[in-house]
This record gives C-alpha cells, sequence and structure tokens, in this order.
C-alpha cells in the first residue's frame, strides 16, 4: 500500500462517500487500498480519502457531489453512544454533572463530552460495523445473504458458492469451488456504480488447500477491519481537533481511540490486555 499527502487544492472524498457513490461497502475500497488496487491520500487529520480522479477511473460518473462531502456529524442520543451521566463532587454548592464513556477511565465534564458525542457519533456506524464483521468472522458454514448459489461471470468463469465467509452490507464474500479449485470472491450488487464497471464478482483469493484460503482470507479481513477502525479514529480525530480543539481534545480522542482499538481487536488481544491490566494492579 503506497500513499501520499492530500494536495491543498487536490479533490478527495472520504471513504465513507466514496463508497456510498460506488454502491459498494467501506471495507471493500479499504481492502483494495490496502492490496494496492485503488490509489488513496491522506489528509492532515489521517483520514484515508480517494481522489476525484480515481473515483472516476473506478465507474465513470459515479463522482461525488458536494453535498454528500459536507455532512453535519448525527445528533445521536448518548444512550446509543453508550454514554453513561451522574453527579459529581459538590463544589461552590452545585453538584457538576460529569459523564463516562464506554472502556475509558475517566469522566468528562459538560463541555468535554460535546467533542466526544460529536465526533463519535461521526464514526459511530463505521465503529458498529467493525464489530459486527469481526464477529462474523467467527462464525463456521455460514450462510450467504443471496439465495444465488452460483457464480458465472466473464470475470470469475463458473463456480459454486459453498458458504459465505463475510456478510457485507452492499455485497457478500462467499468460498466458492469448482472442481479441485476452491476460491474467495466477493459478490457485488450487479446494478451498483462499481459492478456496472468492473463486473459483478471478483476473485480475492484462488487456490487448491480451503482451509489455508479460509486462513488467508480471515487474516487478511481482520487486518482490513483494523484499518477501518484505525481510519475511523482519524476521521474522529479531525472533527475533535477541528470543532473542539479548546476543551482537551487529547484526552477525547482517547478515549474514542480506545474504542475503535477495542472493536477490532480479537478475543486473544482482549485476553492480553486484561491480563496487563490486572498485572498492573498488582503490588508485591
Amino acid at each position: 500500500m503506497y500513499m501520499t499527502q492530500q494536495e491543498p487544492n487536490q479533490l478527495a472524498y472520504s471513504v465513507e462517500a466514496s463508497a456510498s457513490s460506488l454502491g459498494v461497502d467501506e471495507f471493500s475500497l479499504l481492502s483494495r487500498i490496502q492490496a494496492g488496487e485503488i490509489n488513496s491520500v491522506r489528509a492532515r487529520s489521517g483520514e484515508i480519502k480517494i481522489p476525484e480522479s480515481e473515483l472516476e477511473r473506478l465507474a465513470p460518473g459515479s463522482q461525488c457531489g458536494p453535498a454528500q462531502e459536507i455532512a453535519p456529524w448525527p445528533n445521536l442520543p448518548d444512550r446509543r453512544l453508550g454514554i453513561e451521566s451522574r453527579l459529581g463532587l459538590r463544589r461552590h454548592g452545585v453538584r457538576p454533572t460529569l459523564y463516562r464513556a464506554p472502556g475509558h477511565h475517566r469522566s468528562f465534564t459538560e463541555s468535554e463530552i460535546e467533542g466526544y458525542r460529536a465526533a463519535y457519533g461521526a464514526v459511530a456506524k463505521e465503529v458498529a460495523e467493525v464489530n459486527e464483521f469481526k464477529n462474523q468472522l467467527r462464525i463456521e458454514r455460514q450462510f450467504p445473504q443471496s439465495d444465488k448459489m452460483e457464480i458465472d461471470t466473464a470475470q470469475t468463469g463458473h463456480w459454486e458458492v459453498r458458504e459465505a465467509l463475510l456478510n457485507l452490507k452492499r455485497s457478500e464474500v462467499v468460498l466458492c469451488q469448482r472442481g479441485n479449485e476452491f476460491a474467495v470472491i466477493e459478490r457485488f450488487d450487479a446494478e451498483s456504480p462499481y459492478a456496472q464497471t468492473n463486473g459483478p464478482a471478483q476473485i480475492l483469493l484462488q487456490g487448491s488447500n480451503v482451509g489455508e484460503l479460509k486462513a488467508e482470507f480471515q487474516a487478511n479481513a481482520r487486518h482490513t477491519l483494523a484499518f477501518m477502525a484505525s481510519n475511523a479514529t482519524a476521521r474522529a480525530q479531525g472533527i475533535v481537533w477541528g470543532y473542539f480543539h479548546e476543551h482537551k481534545p487529547e484526552l477525547v480522542m482517547e478515549a474514542i481511540s480506545e474504542r475503535c482499538q477495542q472493536a477490532a481487536a480479537n478475543q486473544e488481544t482482549i485476553s492480553q490486555r486484561i491480563t496487563q491490566n490486572i498485572n498492573r494492579g498488582i503490588r508485591v
């Protein structure tokens, strides 16, 4: 994966807006960026963006309009964001309201939690998808969301679908067989702009050992989920430092970063962190 910094006058769009314009999932775009199949740039905040020229190459006429890119963060309730509140210690006759975000040890004041609400609210959908797709990777013999159990396109040839490896929102990744050969194939909505240009299905991996093929896909998928979580963190960072820089943005970003990383972490990583935290608490 090779990536350049976004030039000051270079028109580029977020992965979310680009995926919507192409009719595919963010996961699909980020996995291809990692593989070097799609050119991207990095904004000052660290967020990954796709240049307008690259969108035109992927699907002519599918460029994002200004209205798609200029979208304020959603006003989500604290319950949906997992934010809890309590009254703090009385000071000068007043008990201030303090807030706690999931997975973070520190309480936030009213002014600090505003930045958290805005930034995490903007990436909550992506973080939820990271967690959902991570859980799907643990499922054996998952049934495809499409009822079509064959793939036969000019790009892939004829294959029989055996199981789904990952059911995305706008596509599905399935394990297929043809004689003694196996392939991991992503199948798109045939009406999407991306499929109209690149075909309704693409082979991601191919080989004769089905176990090794599935293991390789799962490793690649977890890598992409970590990339997706990292990009969500960078997007949130642009909001926090751009709009709430006067209210301890570094502490707000610490909480959001921890939450994004937790969504992508596998069970072994989580167990290691718990053990480390327990060990830090032990005094001999």
